[in-house]
C-alpha cells in the first residue's frame, strides 16, 4: 500500500462522479476500494448524485458513515412537496441535510479540490460551482429538471449538472488532474418500465444524453462502470446493492489504474 501511495503522489488524480440518482450510491463503493488501495484523489468533480457523494467525501465524512447513511436513506429525509411551478420538490430539505452533513463548509474549507457541475437554463451552458457554501452548490447540481425546483443565482437558473455533463471528466481535467478516473453509473436503455415520476424523467434524460456522454468520457483515462441495470433511478432502498456493484467494478479496474500510476500507457474504452 505504501508504494501505491508514493506512485499516486506523482500524478494529480482527479475523480469524476456521474449522475444517476439511486445508482449514484455506487460511488461510495468505488471510493471504498480506492481508499483501501491507498489511492486518494486530489480533485473531485461531481454531477447530480455524484456531486452529493463527492461533496460529502471532500468534506471529510468517513466512508463507513456514508455507507450507513445510504443504507438508511429514505425519501422522507429530502422530499418537501411544493406547488409545482418549476418542480414538485422545493429542495430545501435536501439542502438542509447537506448543510448538516458538510457542517456548512465552504469550498475553501474542504479537504480536497471539489467542484459541482450544474446547467444554467437561461444560457444552456455548463456552470462549474467552486465558491461559496458547498451545500447550496450541490443542491443546484442535483436539481433534476421537473422534480426539484431550480436554484436561482443572480441571472442564472441552475438545474442538474447531468443535463450538460453527466460524467464530469472534462471538469476534472480542467481543474488540473493529470489522471482522470471517471465513474459512470449508467445509461441503461433497456425495456425496463418506469415506475414513477423520477423514473420517467431520469430515463428520458438518459435517452437525451446517450450520445453526449461519449464526448465527455473522452477526457477520462479510466472509466469505472458499475453494473446497475437492475437498479432503477428511484430505487433508493437498494443502496447496499449499488455500493457492492461500485466495489466490484472498481476492483476490476485497479490493475489499469496501477498501470497508469506506474507510467504505463492505458486508454479508456469509450462506448
Amino acid at each position: 500500500m505504501g508504494s501505491e501511495r508514493l506512485l499516486a503522489g506523482r500524478k494529480k488524480i482527479g475523480l469524476a462522479l456521474g449522475g444517476g440518482s439511486a445508482r449514484g450510491f455506487a460511488h461510495i463503493g468505488v471510493l471504498k476500494v480506492l481508499e483501501e488501495a491507498g489511492i486518494s484523489p486530489e480533485i473531485v468533480a461531481g454531477s447530480s448524485m455524484g456531486a452529493v457523494v463527492g461533496a460529502l467525501y471532500s468534506a471529510g465524512v468517513p466512508l463507513p458513515v456514508l455507507e450507513r447513511l445510504a443504507a438508511y436513506s429514505r425519501r422522507s429525509l429530502w422530499t418537501d412537496w411544493t406547488f409545482p411551478r418549476m418542480g414538485f420538490l422545493a429542495g430545501d430539505r435536501l439542502e438542509q441535510l447537506l448543510l448538516l452533513l458538510t457542517r456548512r463548509k465552504t469550498f475553501q474549507e474542504l479537504n480536497r479540490c471539489f467542484a459541482a457541475v450544474a446547467c444554467d437554463l437561461c444560457s444552456g451552458q455548463r456552470v462549474v460551482l467552486r465558491d461559496g457554501v458547498v451545500a447550496r452548490a450541490v443542491r443546484a447540481s442535483a436539481a433534476i429538471p421537473g422534480v426539484f425546483r431550480p436554484v436561482e443565482d443572480e441571472d442564472k437558473v441552475l438545474v442538474d449538472g447531468s443535463v450538460v455533463e453527466r460524467v464530469p471528466a472534462p471538469t476534472a481535467r480542467a481543474l488540473g488532474a493529470d489522471m482522470v478516473i471517471a465513474v459512470d453509473v449508467g445509461l441503461y436503455l433497456t425495456n425496463q418500465k418506469p415506475q414513477h415520476l423520477l423514473d420517467v424523467i431520469s430515463q428520458s434524460l438518459d435517452v437525451l444524453q446517450r450520445d453526449l456522454c461519449r464526448y465527455t468520457l473522452v477526457e477520462a483515462d479510466i472509466i469505472i462502470r458499475p453494473q446497475l441495470a437492475e437498479i432503477a433511478p428511484g430505487h433508493f432502498h437498494r443502496a447496499a446493492e449499488a455500493i457492492r456493484a461500485g466495489e466490484e467494478a472498481a476492483r476490476k479496474e485497479l490493475p489499469h489504474i496501477r498501470e497508469i500510476l506506474c507510467g504505463k500507457e492505458h486508454h479508456a474504452q469509450v462506448t
